[in-house]
């Protein structure tokens, strides 16, 4: 038999492994990072405290005008309007990896999401509607087109299973979209009164970037319904380098993926839940000793 302390022990890591497996995408984060045009000087990747509009960490990449961003974990994914590459760099160090890879159909790119394997990318190239899924190492796996979107769309976001995307370079309507492209849910979000591009989902609601408004913002829809919720001013950015296109939330968070960082990195969702789960099995394995001794 199992006596109550032990029973009691056992309750709650089970408890917390589910939270951690289960509920670890739910919660809404704190931090959102940019992605900033400008000259190749005046580039710069941010990370904005979503409560304050603060920016609390910059990194200069001097490769010109800012596109898309994707982070997950330390790492950070991110394009041009000038060329097809996708760079790579290290925020914690703010260390440039170089080129991850191009995309070989596109002279330009633009915004950037990530669907916990792969890439989403949105061409920048003559107008067009386009967004390419790639791997992390480069291999093309599908191309669809957005209805809405009549060129040069810079707002790209994956969530829940599917993709939202602002219908123009500045269009204030974000459609939703299947992963095939079907369009499902036109003018999910209205930006009313702002030039908005770039989108990012925290795991609860939407943040969608207003890079010409003075000062800067964010402005807030909720991830439910698409309605309004607030204006959030944006600080500390570098003069010249405050024009934020594109957003993203930590994927490693949002969806629960382990980052592909080094093992130095502290322990994600999944990684607690297997250490939480050894404990687990480790603890039968001690009652099952225990009953063999009795």
């Amino acid at each position: 038999m199992i006596d109550q302390h032990t029973s009691r022990i056992v309750r709650m890591l089970v408890a917390a492994a589910v939270t951690l497996f289960f509920g670890g995408a739910a919660i809404a984060q704190q931090f959102i990072y940019g992605n900033s045009a400008g000259g190749p000087s005046l580039h710069y990747i941010y990370k904005i405290d979503a409560n304050t509009g603060a920016v609390v960490k910059a990194c200069q990449m001097n490769k010109g005008n800012g596109r898309g961003i994707v982070v997950v974990g330390s790492v950070v994914y991110y394009t041009t309007a000038t060329n097809n590459n996708v760079y790579k760099t290290d925020f914690a160090t703010c260390a440039d990896n170089g080129i991850a890879f191009s995309v070989a159909s596109a002279t330009s790119l633009s915004t950037m999401a990530f669907d916990g394997t792969n890439l989403w990318i949105g061409d920048y190239s003559s107008g067009s509607n386009k967004a390419f899924l790639y791997s992390t190492t480069g291999t093309l796996l599908n191309t669809i087109t957005l209805a809405n979107c009549t060129g040069n769309c810079d707002g790209l976001e994956f969530f829940n299973g599917k993709l939202i995307s602002n219908d123009a370079d500045g269009g204030s309507n974000y459609s939703i979209y299947s992963v095939t492209g079907t369009l499902q849910t036109p003018n999910f979000i209205v930006a009313t009164g702002v030039f908005a591009t770039g989108i990012a989902f925290d795991g609860t609601n939407f943040l969608v970037s207003a890079p010409t408004t003075s000062p800067r913002t964010l402005r807030k829809y909720n991830g439910a319904t698409g309605a309004f919720i607030q204006t959030i001013t944006i600080t500390g950015m570098v003069a010249g380098a405050d024009q934020i296109e594109d957003l993203s939330a930590d994927y490693a968070i949002v969806i629960g993926v382990p980052p592909p960082v080094a093992p130095r990195d502290i322990p994600t969702m999944a990684g607690w839940t297997m250490i939480l789960m050894s404990v687990l099995l480790a603890l039968f394995g001690f009652m099952g000793l225990r009953r063999r001794m009795r």
